[in-house]
Formats: C-alpha cells, sequence, structure tokens
C-alpha cells in the first residue's frame, strides 16, 4: 500500500467469499509507478499496474462481461473503463475520461485502498476484479519474466508499428534504452525493421542498457555532441525515430535523424521548452505523432510475438523485488538508484528481504 508520498507498508485486507479476483504472479515496474509512489496519488492505494495471474473465481456476472472462465492465465489493462461512453462503445476505452490521468481519472495501481476491498493494484498477491476489466489470455507456456513484459511490448508496438509505421526494411532509431525504449527496439526488430538504432547516455547505467539493447540485435549509440554526426554516417536518415524520453535535447536530435516523409513518435515526458524546428518539419515532410497506452490490438499482438519468441526480450535480466522491498526500490528509483535492468517485477510471492534491493546509479524511467 502507498501513500503516495514516499511510503509503501504491508497489510492483510480480506476479500469477500464470492468476489471475482486474480491470483496474481508478478506486477512490472514503470516510471508511472515511481511518480504515484512519491508524489501522484490522491488517497493510499496498492500501486501495481502492469499485471499478470491467473484467474481465481468469478461471479457469473464478471465471467460474462470479461470472457473468459477461472482458471485461464491472463494479463489485466489497467482501463477500467464506464463501458457506455462514445470512446467505450468504439473500443476505445483507454480514453474513457473515468481512466483518463490527465482529467483526474483513475485506472488500476491508483484505485483508493478506502474503496471496497482496497485489492485494486497489482503489488499484492490477489487483485478484485468487475464488469469492466479487460483481461487476455496470456500462453500457459509463457514465463512469467517474459508474461510481465506484455503490456509494455503492447504499448511499444502500438507506437513503433502502428503510429512509427515500421514494417520490413525500415530504419528506426529508439531514443532512451529503459522499460520501454528496449521494448520498442524489441517491436521494431520483430516487425522486420532492418536497423534498428537505440540511443543511450553516456553512464554507466546507461552502458549497461545499451548492453542489452545490443544483446537483443540492435546497434547502439551513446548521447553525445556528435551523436547526429555519427549517426548520420554510419545509418544515414531514418524513416521513424521513437523518442521514450522527450527532452529538447532528444526531439531536436529526432527531427535532424529522420528522412523526408519520416515519421517522429513523441512517447516520453521529460518536460522542458522543446524547440522542434517548423521549418525542419516542413522541409522534410515530417509526421510528429504524440501516443498514449494502446490499442487492445496491440495487446493481442504483443503476446502472440511472446509466445513465437521474438522478441529478444528474454535476454534482459530481471530484477524481482518481494511486496516488502517496494518502498526501498521505488525510492531508489525515484533518486536515479535503482538497479540497471530495466525489467522490474514485483513478485507478491516472494519471500520478503529476499536479496533486497540493488542500487546503482541509474537514469530516471522513460515514461
Amino acid at each position: 500500500m502507498s501513500d503516495g508520498a514516499g511510503h509503501t507498508h504491508v497489510e492483510e485486507r480480506r476479500l469477500d467469499e464470492a468476489s471475482s479476483r486474480i491470483r496474481v504472479e508478478s506486477s512490472a515496474v514503470c516510471g508511472t509507478d515511481v511518480m504515484l509512489h512519491a508524489r501522484g496519488l490522491r488517497r493510499p492505494a496498492v500501486l501495481g499496474h502492469h499485471t499478470i495471474g491467473r484467474v481465481e473465481q468469478l461471479t457469473p456476472e464478471v465471467e460474462a462481461a470479461v470472457g473468459v472462465a477461472v482458471g485461464t492465465r491472463v494479463v489485466v489493462e489497467e482501463y477500467v473503463a464506464c463501458g457506455h461512453c462514445e470512446e467505450c462503445r468504439a473500443g476505445d476505452y483507454r480514453f474513457c475520461a473515468t481512466v483518463d490521468l490527465w482529467t483526474g481519472g483513475e485506472r488500476v495501481g491508483m484505485i483508493p485502498a478506502d474503496r471496497g476491498s482496497g485489492l485494486h493494484g497489482g503489488n499484492a498477491e490477489y487483485l478484485e476484479i468487475g464488469l469492466h476489466h479487460v483481461l487476455h489470455r496470456l500462453p500457459e507456456g509463457l514465463s512469467v519474466d517474459l508474461a510481465a513484459w506484455t503490456l509494455p511490448l503492447a504499448n511499444a508496438v502500438d507506437w513503433t508499428l502502428f503510429a512509427g509505421g515500421v514494417g520490413p526494411g525500415a530504419t528506426v532509431a529508439v531514443i532512451g534504452p529503459g522499460y520501454h525504449g528496449l521494448s520498442c527496439a524489441a517491436a521494431a526488430l520483430a516487425g522486420g525493421a532492418s536497423t534498428v538504432v537505440v540511443v543511450g547516455p553516456d553512464s554507466e547505467s546507461g552502458a549497461a542498457r545499451l548492453g542489452f539493447a545490443e544483446g537483443m540485435g540492435a546497434s547502439i549509440e551513446t548521447s553525445d555532441d556528435g551523436l547526429v554526426d555519427r549517426m548520420l554516417a554510419r545509418y544515414g536518415e531514418v524513416d521513424t525515430v521513437v523518442d521514450t524520453v522527450g527532452s529538447p535535447q532528444t526531439m531536436a536530435t529526432a527531427t535532424a535523424l529522420l528522412k523526408r516523409f519520416g515519421v517522429l513518435v513523441i512517447a516520453g515526458l521529460s518536460g522542458g521548452d522543446v524547440p522542434l524546428d517548423p521549418t525542419l518539419i516542413v522541409r522534410k515532410l515530417l509526421t510528429v505523432k504524440g501516443v498514449r497506452g494502446r490499442a487492445p490490438q496491440a495487446v493481442r499482438r504483443a503476446i502472440e510475438l511472446l509466445g513465437e519468441g521474438r522478441t529478444g526480450l528474454e535476454s534482459v535480466p530481471t530484477h524481482p523485488v518481494a511486496l516488502e522491498d517496494v518502498e526501498a526500490t521505488l525510492n531508489a528509483m525515484n533518486t536515479g538508484r535503482g538497479p540497471h535492468s530495466p525489467h522490474i517485477v514485483v513478485d507478491p510471492w516472494r519471500p520478503c528481504h529476499d536479496g533486497g534491493p540493488t542500487t546503482h546509479s541509474s537514469e530516471g524511467e522513460d515514461r
């Protein structure tokens, strides 16, 4: 349970015997969790919105609504939308006002703990579900560590393949080797891109994460003053840039790297005044797209890619975290001392203080 002010604790909550629920396998951590833990919750809540698990119990009404049976292994989307607005009726439930963080909405992993059972996040042994939860079946043979990549990879499929238009033979630059940056590289490689270059900072953690990208099959480059000239000389202009950092510097780099009719996908929000050059955008006929979350088709595609073993993400080490170690881990990440691996996964069944959080210097999370 997080108080939204940098503190978490473990407490016992009871579910009504008739409640529909998921037995949680794991809950992967992203930058949003770090932000919510440090300063983003209105009231205490169980964090965790990238959750996988197995359906343990369903009421007949919920079973009919979610379309899966007891015993099914699933990934749980964080969007618990209203189900009747224009966006929901069109299948765009991720844009429903009830789940829009920009207008005060709530999602799995931030619903207040004083509401019902309070078990509304993945950082718990059980997650209560209802009529409007969205579940996707997971292959039984997919390892827990690889299955935990499902939703970040689904975001990457939406951003890289759908928004970025990456397909066979494309050349792609991914800025930021974090949780979503590595996922975007995986999506681009699985989508048939001929060249995928991941760009990261010149730091100990940056070097480690670029090493993970290289192990997946991507080329790597370090951010420095000579980056643009070096990349243009080595790879030429690229078709698509996915910027998972979103800083003034990375935006300028992205537009300089793109070829005519190229696509810039803005997936990171580091803030600052971003001096996008309109002359360069017009002269190169660039398309600039902002992205948020993912469509359900992207989740299904991500599950297919993971099941086919085509992502390379299995080479990225998993950093497991027990419930009792969530506070220390999130605080370390918030101050740039998180694990080198961006694949940080809360295992609610892991014995407490089993190894504890690894603290290394680290770049901030990318989203």
